[in-house]
């Protein structure tokens, strides 16, 4: 059931929008919500619900995202595949959960589309923002990246604190070198997964640039380790063990303020 529901977090969806910078993270940011609705489309169905989610549902994404009631949208398919795990969906991020509502009600005037029908399963999900760092994109692809974990009860706070003093450094520093479009972590906002989930996000522009994160996060890690166990005893006492869970997808349509 844990492993079902870390797969939601694709959105996780997901916040890839967000007007602030992450210099001044320590200041208070606006929250940022993040719906993804994401489904297990059979492989057969692949090509049909990319082809429909062109010409139905990014349309209305993209105008709503002109008018303001949107800061981001996104279109992604899964790339590490689990038995029950989603394959296909897409979030969108806005300052407001009226924002989040309205995109919601005009993509269902249209009612379900005929790839959607063929899912084997669908699941929805609303995320909040805990901090973040983004920059403008338009038209843009790229890579998702999400680490989810479950945090002890009362330690979410510990853990998060835990990440920014040791690896949002690291983060911040490939984010200016251009190899991350955002980075941030997200909570969830209506439970339907555990609330005690945090989940670190980042997008990249390419494989390329995916991996030159990966180098410079694991660099860090391996230091830590070797030098300093603040790290590995923050996490130690604020993770549930064993409760790790990752995400890799594809992003093909990608765009934020």
């Amino acid at each position: 059931m844990l492993r079902r529901t870390m797969t939601l977090l694709a959105v996780a969806l997901c916040v890839f929008g967000a007007p602030a910078a992450m210099p001044q993270m320590e200041q208070t940011q606006p929250t940022i919500y993040t719906y993804v609705s994401q489904f297990q489309v059979p492989r057969a169905n692949w090509a049909q619900y990319a082809e429909e989610n062109e010409k139905t549902v990014n349309p209305i994404l993209e105008r709503l995202m002109g008018d303001g009631t949107l800061i981001s949208w996104s279109n992604f398919e899964t790339i590490v595949h689990t038995p029950d795990g989603m394959t296909h969906g897409a979030s969108w991020s806005s300052t407001s959960l009226a924002g989040i509502v309205r995109v919601l009600d005009e993509i269902r005037k249209g009612g379900p589309r005929p790839a959607q029908i063929s899912a084997t399963k669908h699941e929805d999900l609303l995320m909040r923002t805990v901090y973040y760092r983004s920059s403008t994109v338009s038209g843009g692809g790229g890579y998702l990246r999400v680490n989810c974990t479950l945090t002890q009860p009362g330690k979410s706070e510990d853990f998060v604190a835990n990440i920014k003093k040791y690896l949002v450094p690291t983060f911040e520093d490939q984010f200016k070198k251009g190899n991350a479009t955002y980075y941030g972590m997200d909570a969830p906002y209506v439970q339907t997964v555990p609330g005690s989930m945090r989940c670190t996000v980042a997008t990249f522009p390419n494989a390329e640039a995916m991996n030159k994160w990966a180098e410079a996060v694991n660099t860090r890690l391996d230091k830590l380790n070797a030098e300093d166990k603040g790290f590995q005893d923050g996490l130690a006492s604020s993770t549930v063990p064993n409760s790790r869970r990752d995400i890799l997808a594809r992003i093909t349509h990608y765009a934020h303020k």
